[in-house]
């Protein structure tokens, strides 16, 4: 299917800005409405044609699981496809599983996101997993294409951690997609998954955390 309608749903206005900037040019979408809540989505957009609900799990209120339900009362058409910084697979009941068409990390890259939409939209599933203590074959972090049993919590993709050293170094996006050869609109995607994966709201709090945990060097 083309021309697809899609909803995202997550309370992180920085994610859900650089996600539909990215997905704005693909040729499957043929429009983009946002929420930072399911109840606010159910407000917003009830009456909405859509096709794909991207759904995040960790947010205030009525929770991505447990608004599943809801989502499927009100968007009864759409397939949801759930994109989350700080759930695993496995944390997700079997039930809901059930009702949803596919899981993402938002470590996830942009071509990554783009065929989990194509799936949906075929049809078919996409659960980007890794299992427990072994990856995929794949070790660019890319999908493996099949659904794996378990998952191990995300980590950032090289990608991201090469933006993530940019960022320490004090560069703005123009300069980081300059030197890594990238669009802005890629960066700024890259760098909504690095504060959720960090769980902080800014550059400079993303700096310190990545340094708290070693993830780029010091005294620069």
């Amino acid at each position: 299917m083309l021309n697809a309608h899609l909803l995202l749903i997550d309370d992180h206005t920085l994610f859900r800005t650089g996600l539909r900037l990215v997905l704005a040019d693909s040729p499957s979408v043929a429009s983009i409405i946002e929420a930072g809540s399911v109840m606010g989505a159910v407000e917003a957009h009830r009456a909405a044609s859509v096709d794909i609900i991207l759904l995040d799990i960790q947010m205030p209120g009525l929770n991505g699981i447990e608004g599943i339900k809801v989502l499927r009362r009100h968007f009864c058409a759409a397939r949801i496809l759930i994109v989350s910084g700080t759930s695993g697979l496995e944390t997700i009941p079997a039930a809901a599983r059930k009702e949803i068409a596919g899981f993402l990390p938002k470590s996830a890259s942009s071509v990554e996101i783009e065929d989990a939409i194509a799936s949906c939209l075929r049809g078919d599933t996409y659960f980007n997993a890794v299992p427990a203590g072994a990856g995929c074959g794949n070790p660019d972090g890319h999908a493996c294409g099949n659904p794996c049993q378990g998952y191990q919590a995300s980590s950032l993709t090289p990608r991201q951690l090469e933006v993530l050293d940019q960022l320490s170094q004090g560069r703005s996006n123009k300069i980081i997609a300059h030197h890594l050869g990238l669009s802005e609109n890629t960066v700024r995607v890259h760098v909504a998954a690095i504060l959720d994966y960090l769980g902080v709201v800014s550059r400079v709090e993303a700096v310190l955390e990545a340094q708290r945990r070693g993830l780029v060097q010091t005294g620069r």
